[in-house]
């Protein structure tokens, strides 16, 4: 691996850190577990698009298990709500609702400052260069990610 190569993901995984450390501190106050801030950030930003614990499960990373156990709680508090498929009664439509949409919305916000921080003197050229990039490597992620399934442990 080329030096720039590791300083990259070493770098990716600092940003990927103060995100959350932001995020996880603009949650404090409602006792939110990681992977129940992660399901009302996921319906903030994709729903009604992907809006499934199928869809969290595919673009998360995270067990069913743990979705299931978040959804779980954040509809017992009222955070969450679901409606059947009028087509298919075994797929669950996921929304936000009550406190759930303001709550999202400031963790949202709490994430795009870091986000503004970051870019801060960068043009949107480079910007655009590295959304580029950025899909290029998730695709590729994507790929390896499907030649090792079942090969190791899911990422919790």
């Amino acid at each position: 691996m080329i030096w720039w190569e590791e300083r990259f993901l070493l770098e990716a995984a600092k940003m990927e850190k103060l995100y959350w450390s932001c995020v996880k501190e603009a949650a404090s106050g409602y006792r939110l577990t990681p992977n129940e801030i992660s399901v009302l950030l996921f319906l903030r930003r994709y729903a009604p698009k992907w809006d499934t614990a199928t869809d969290m499960v595919q673009q998360l990373g995270i067990s069913k298990a743990l979705v299931a156990r978040s959804v779980d709680c954040l509809h017992r508090r009222g955070l969450v709500q679901g409606e059947r498929d009028v087509n298919d009664r075994r797929v669950v439509h996921l929304h936000l609702c009550g406190e759930g949409v303001t709550i999202a919305q400031q963790l949202y916000q709490s994430g795009c400052r870091v986000s503004e921080r970051l870019r801060r003197d960068v043009t949107e050229e480079e910007m655009q260069m590295v959304h580029t990039i950025m899909d290029k490597m998730q695709r590729n992620l994507d790929e390896v990610l499907r030649d090792m399934e079942g090969q190791v442990k899911e990422y919790d």
